[in-house]
């Protein structure tokens, strides 16, 4: 278990403040927060590479020592991916993952070399250098290189930033493939709740250094009293509906006969497996409906859940 006690951080202004929490071997975590929130300084006090104000890190129930005493930052058994990937560019990709194997003897090396490059399919640009491989590749060789000596804990950086809509599945099931093969615990970070949403157990928001209480994906997605958070993760519609404010996703609606909310039509937007589709309230409210098919025709609709504000 990866325990993180009252970690505080700060610069010139506070960036972590008073962080706790937990994670379970095997797990896979998502910390969702906006560009500055912290997300990466957590990461590097986890992986090592900085040192708390305050605070510390227990993996195993054991006090890691803090990064200022290690005469090499970073923790061995806990390994991060970083958005810039930490490639040699130079060399190919095989070699690259040979870099990080570099303590093991030559037969185990081997091994572990076509291990890697098998489970995070490199075999096609094995003997290609890194800087003429794509982004997804060098993505995945990233991963290969963090995970080659076996930590227990990988930590993922925005993994998805830089990836098309095809690699980004595909990465997925690398990650999901990663856990299951290496007995892995990873923590991944994410400006966008869409990337964490079907891998993690449980997501946690950062929100000016300050963490919220561990949520389910299901829960995170459908709990709307926290408009910042909720459109982390997408479309949140707000309407006045009997002179209550209320909060919904663009599917939590209905049109049945007794429908109750008098909206007109604007435009429909094609999104391939579904369109959005754009509506005014009487009150000059725009509203959002997904459907398969467009909703030029609804004239009334209901809300099937809701959800009262409260600004975080």
């Amino acid at each position: 278990m990866l325990e993180i006690k009252n970690i505080s951080l700060e610069f010139e202004k506070p960036v972590l403040k008073n962080v706790s929490f937990k994670v379970s071997q095997g797990q896979i975590i998502g910390l969702v927060g906006r560009s500055g929130a912290g997300k990466s300084s957590l990461l590097n006090i986890l992986s090592g590479q900085l040192s708390p104000n305050e605070g510390r890190v227990f993996l195993r129930g054991q006090k890691l020592r803090n990064p200022v005493s290690l005469l090499v930052p970073g923790y061995e058994p806990i390994r991060m991916v970083s958005q810039d990937y930490n490639l040699d560019p130079y060399h190919t990709v095989e070699e690259n993952i040979r870099e990080a194997l570099i303590s093991l003897p030559e037969a185990e090396k081997n091994r572990r070399v076509k291990q890697l490059i098998k489970l995070l399919k490199l075999k096609d640009v094995a003997s290609i250098r890194a800087s003429e491989t794509s982004g997804g590749e060098q993505q995945r060789l990233s991963i290969a290189r963090a995970i080659a000596m076996k930590p227990e804990i990988l930590l993922l950086d925005e993994p998805f930033s830089n990836l098309d809509a095809q690699l980004r599945a595909d990465l997925f099931q690398y990650i999901l493939k990663l856990r299951k093969k290496e007995d892995l615990t990873i923590i991944l970070v994410s400006h966008d709740g869409q990337d964490v949403l079907g891998l993690a157990d449980y997501i946690y928001f950062l929100n000016n250094g300050k963490l919220s209480p561990k949520k389910t994906p299901f829960n995170a997605y459908y709990n709307l009293k926290h408009l910042r958070n909720a459109r982390l993760f997408g479309i949140v519609n707000q309407i006045e509906l009997n002179n209550e404010k209320i909060r919904f996703r663009p599917n939590e609606y209905s049109t049945s006969t007794k429908a109750q909310i008098d909206v007109e039509f604007i435009h429909s937007m094609f999104l391939g497996t579904h369109y959005l589709n754009y509506f005014m309230t009487k009150n000059n409210e725009q509203i959002i409906l997904s459907n398969p098919v467009p909703l030029k025709d609804v004239v009334k609709f209901d809300v099937s859940k809701k959800s009262k504000p409260e600004e975080f």
